[in-house]
């Protein structure tokens, strides 16, 4: 290949956007209903969570109203899970089932107290 052919081609690529893809899936959740030691009750303000699971780097994103945090993703048979866990240590786990309904528990300890509560909702794949 002659000089001037070899830096065309050296030109082209370097001025060539370079795009890389990665499979993702996307769970989007919708909770209606949540529950604490003292019942049931809907919820008053929309509360939605998102989990982005990366194929290719195996690493799973949970993106809500406060933000966005990696997760630990668990992949069973007909569920998958994600954990949290959280600046302060608290426990946050998420659940999807194969019919894409979800429960997010939220096991904190504030002041040396728990503060359990459990959302329930449906996903949707993206």
């Amino acid at each position: 290949m002659k000089s001037s052919n070899l830096k065309a081609v050296i030109l082209l690529l370097c001025l060539s956007p370079i795009t890389a893809f990665s499979e993702t899936i996307t769970f989007e959740c919708k909770y209606t209903n949540w529950s604490d030691n003292e019942g049931l009750h809907k919820v008053k303000d929309k509360f939605e969570l998102n989990f982005i699971i990366d194929k290719e780097t195996s690493k799973s994103y949970m993106l809500g109203n406060n933000g966005s945090t990696e997760v630990i993703p668990i992949k069973g048979e007909s569920q998958f899970s994600f954990i949290e866990i959280t600046a302060s240590k608290n426990v946050m786990t998420t659940s999807i089932d194969n019919k894409l309904n979800s429960v997010h528990s939220r096991n904190s300890v504030m002041f040396g107290d728990i503060i359990p509560s459990q959302y329930y909702g449906k996903c949707e794949v993206k």
